[in-house]
Formats: C-alpha cells, structure tokens, sequence
C-alpha cells in the first residue's frame, strides 16, 4: 500500500479489503520487519490486544512505526526558533491531517460494517488504527496545544466527537508514567473546559421555537422551569454565570435522544458539558450525570418521530 498507513488503510478502492495475501505472506514480510522505538517526546501509550496471527501482527506494526515517526516528527514540525504564528500554523496543518484521518477511518467503519470483534483480521486492523489516530490527535493537543485556539478534547470526546463512540475504552490509551517529557513553554496558562454549548447559528429564534414544540410534545420540563430559562442557558457564554436549574419532566431516553438529534447544531452541546455544567435534573430530583444519557440512549423512544419533524426546523 502507497502513501501514509491512516489513508491507504481505509482507502474505499484500494484500502485493507483488497489484501487478499495468505498467512504465509504476511509471515515472511515478517521475517525481517525492523520495529521502531517509542518516540522520546511521546505522551501517551497504546495498549491493545496482542495480535493472535501474522495478519494482525504485520499491520500493527506497519501502524506502530508510523504512528511514533508521526510523534517523532512533531520536534522538526514545532523547532525551538519558531515564532508563535509559525507554530500556530504548523498546529493547525497537523490537526487538519489528523481531523481528515479519524474521519476517513469513521467512513470506512461504516461502509465496511466493520465491529470491535477482534477476533476478525480486518475488524481487529482498523480498531487499532482508529486507537492510534485518536492518539495522535491527544498527543498533538498534550504537547502543543497552547499554539490552538480550537477546543480541547479529552479522549472519550475524541472518539464521540468522530465515531460516535460513546463507550470508548480510555484505558486503550493513556500518559506514559515512567519518564517526564519536555513540552514547549508558554507563558499560557493551562486551557480549561469549555462552559458553554456553543450554538452555531445567530438565528435563535428558531431554536425557541423548536424548544417550546418539544416541551408541548413530550412535557420536556417541568413547571420550576420554562422554556425560555432553557434556551437562555443553551445560549450562554458562560453557563456557569446563569443561575437557572433545568428540571426534565420527560423521560432520560427521550432527553438522550433530543441531546443526540441538537449535538450537531452546537460545538459542544454533549452528555460530557451537560454533566459539566450541572444545571440538568432529572425527574427523580438527581443531577443528570453523562452516564445516565449512555446508558438510556435507545434509537426508538417515545414520540421519535414527532421530535425528528421538530428539530428538522433548525436545518
């Protein structure tokens, strides 16, 4: 395969499908393949089952070295004797890259109906493909993400924010705890969360709108709260200066469904902020916790289809 792993992978005409060499094969290629060593400046580490045949271990390791000489290569893409707009515009041309890998990778899940049955060659390859990806992308933020003013992601987020991964496994993924790496300083503080969800659009009059036909629909909220209270905290700069509590009168499915239906209309409108802002209780008086909206996501709950006309208005 020519050209980078992440793209040649998941090429849709010439990606891993179309590898149709026998274990043999894959056996001899191994005979001689050089492994790299962990790259010096790196942050994080991947843990992932040991592959169980030549397959799997050839294209691990073809991911393995190109993922550490991706590492590697951001001391050159950062120098010393860089000014802040050269590194500014190193930052972006990096996540660029990346931001187009863990899109492609999501493309090809889907239209190879690949699983996480790792026992599959192909399903086992393009998962650790995707952990490494998401990996990058977390090193590139851990290491230069002063240089950004792109919102920070944690690594849950990452998978969620590409692959609508929900239950990604964080402990594929974690900080190296043998040696300390040395960063570029800055005279930055260190980025905090976000507080706000981010609308995209300046046309809030229709999201009101929207809002008041969902309560009417599947009584959203209760009587402590008002539409209007909700809208003002969706809106808000900062939801951790507004002094409104949102109490849920519906169902947790069918507020998981709603948080999933308005999530692209928003930069950050997720279960991870919700619970974050600590403004959400549920009918039963709980703060509404980014679990919760996990476990109750269903794709079917009451009045689907009412909600799906509604939010259409914001399109």
């Amino acid at each position: 395969m020519k050209g980078s792993i992440f793209s040649s992978l998941v090429s849709i005409t010439n990606g891993l499908h179309r590898d149709n060499r026998q274990e043999k094969d894959f056996k001899y290629l191994l005979s001689d393949f050089k492994l790299n060593q962990k790259a010096n400046n790196a942050v994080f580490k991947v843990n992932f089952k040991k592959p169980l045949n030549a397959k799997k271990e050839y294209y691990q390791k073809l991911i393995i070295n190109e993922t550490e000489n991706t590492v590697a290569s951001f001391v050159k893409e950062f120098p010393k004797n860089a000014t802040t707009p050269e590194n500014k515009y190193s930052y972006t041309i990096l996540l660029n890259k990346f931001d187009k890998y863990l899109n492609d990778i999501a493309t090809y899940i889907n239209k190879r109906g690949i699983t996480t049955d790792l026992n599959n060659d192909d399903n086992y390859i393009i998962n650790y493909l995707k952990v490494s990806v998401i990996r990058l992308y977390a090193e590139l933020q851990e290491q230069y993400g002063q240089f950004s003013e792109n919102t920070k992601f944690s690594i849950s987020e990452i998978a969620e924010k590409y692959f609508n991964d929900e239950t990604f496994d964080v402990s594929l993924i974690e900080k190296n705890t043998t040696k300390k790496v040395a960063t570029k300083k800055t005279s930055k503080t260190k980025a905090t969360p976000k507080t706000s969800f981010g609308y995209k659009s300046n046309d809030t009059s229709t999201l009101l709108t929207v809002l008041k036909q969902v309560n009417l629909k599947i009584d959203l909220l209760d009587n402590r709260t008002t539409v209007e209270h909700l809208h003002q905290l969706l809106l808000a700069k900062d939801f951790a200066n507004t002094e409104s509590q949102i109490y849920l009168q519906c169902e947790t499915t069918q507020f998981s469904y709603l948080v999933t239906k308005l999530k692209p209309f928003f930069n950050g409108f997720n279960p991870t902020a919700i619970e974050r802002s600590g403004k959400f209780i549920t009918k039963t008086g709980t703060l509404l916790k980014a679990n919760n909206l996990h476990k109750n996501k269903i794709h079917n709950p009451k009045e689907k289809e009412e909600i799906d006309k509604i939010i259409q208005q914001l399109q």
